[in-house]
């Protein structure tokens, strides 16, 4: 296989997990598994496993219909009583719950169940059907013989433990499979749940006191009649219809988000003036029609700004650089800081927190974040590959 089509099945891999993990924390396999779909789920597995158990006692003896329609049945009714029995109250509510004594108890009962139904549905067959194959018959006249509750019976009971064990293990282990599958779903649905719920809350702190500033410098320059206040207002007004419409998707165009940051760096730059030195950089080429999770890199510009601090020359630096090369797209960000800036080291605040676990659970192995702390400068590196 070529390296080119290698690189295509990883690639189809990589999108069919990512589909599986995003129907998971959807809610949808939840909204399908509903009490009336198990039900009908269990039905039919426990149809299909009667038929197969029909099927294989017929193709091993060679019996009539009849004797493997018994037989089957036993089969299949002691190993759903024994997974039920077992599943929903010998494992969850005695032993789960510390009552190891009725767990133990409980553990041995599927034993004593198919010991019963192996005796009674023997007697039934030796006494209405007739048995062909000479080693079945054997067997079935030696259970009847040794009685429900005799020693033997006991004795032969334990030495089919191996085999009830391997009935039921089959649905025990799918049980458990499922069991799984239902956590996972219940946790990525959670965590799904509660980014939603902080995005939800950086929008809204995007942000009374920065929009309080803005709108005053804006009244500010509008009674000076200065020219900027008109561009200051539709920048102001892009991101406002930015945030309330346009992120209320699980991907944004990456250029509406280079958009939406350019506009709070104009607004931002009115309110440092003079005293600081602010440059957003990006080229229009690059920035096509790539897709990203709307608001991951805008709390790390925010950052900037938030703790950018006055240089040795006197102006306060604040330089972005955002380059694309295909999928792979890069921010960097540094800002000025002094001696006594109390900027964090690592990402803090709801809004860079948010971030990291965003990046974490839609881009898992396909970021690198570099946050650097070099004297006078503060700077952070965020490299995402989209595809």
């Amino acid at each position: 296989m070529s390296v080119s089509a290698r690189h295509n099945v990883a690639t189809t891999e990589v999108k069919k997990r990512n589909s599986l993990t995003q129907w998971m924390a959807s809610g949808a396999f939840e909204k399908f598994y509903t009490p009336k779909v198990r039900i009908v789920a269990h039905a039919c597995i426990w149809i299909i496993l009667y038929i197969l158990h029909v099927l294989l006692v017929k193709s091993n003896y060679g019996e009539s219909l009849p004797v493997c329609l018994l037989f089957a049945f036993r089969n299949v009714l002691f190993i759903a009583f024994s997974f039920y029995f077992l599943m929903y109250l010998v494992i969850p509510r005695w032993i789960l719950k510390g009552q190891f004594i009725l767990g133990i108890i409980g553990l041995f009962m599927p034993l004593v169940v198919y010991s019963l139904s192996s005796y009674y549905v023997n007697v039934i067959v030796l006494k209405y059907l007739t048995i062909h194959n000479p080693y079945v018959s054997y067997q079935s006249r030696q259970i009847v013989s040794e009685g429900a509750f005799t020693q033997a019976a006991m004795l032969h009971m334990i030495r089919s433990s191996w085999a009830v064990l391997t009935a039921i293990l089959p649905c025990i282990v799918a049980k458990l499979g499922l069991d799984f599958l239902r956590n996972i779903t219940r946790i990525l649905r959670l965590e799904k749940d509660q980014l939603d719920m902080e995005l939800n809350f950086l929008k809204a702190q995007l942000n009374p006191h920065f929009l309080f500033n803005t709108l005053n410098n804006i009244y500010m320059l509008s009674l000076k009649g200065a020219e900027q206040a008109p561009d200051l207002i539709l920048h102001l007004s892009e991101m406002m219809r930015y945030t309330l419409y346009e992120s209320d998707t699980a991907k944004v165009d990456l250029q509406h988000e280079v958009a939406f940051m350019q506009n709070y760096t104009e607004l931002e730059r009115v309110r440092y003036g003079a005293k600081a030195n602010i440059v957003f950089d990006y080229n229009e080429e690059e920035i096509t029609d790539q897709q990203i999770s709307p608001l991951l890199m805008f709390p790390f510009l925010e950052n900037a700004f938030k703790y950018g601090h006055i240089a040795q020359d006197g102006k306060c630096h604040v330089i972005i650089n955002i380059y694309a090369n295909g999928q792979q797209v890069t921010m960097s960000v540094s800002n000025s800081k002094n001696e006594t800036s109390n900027q964090p080291k690592e990402l803090g605040g709801i809004g860079q927190a948010n971030s990291r676990k965003r990046l974490e659970l839609l881009y898992p192995g396909k970021y690198t974040l570099d946050i650097r702390d070099e004297g006078d400068i503060y700077s952070v590196t965020l490299s995402i590959n989209l595809n």
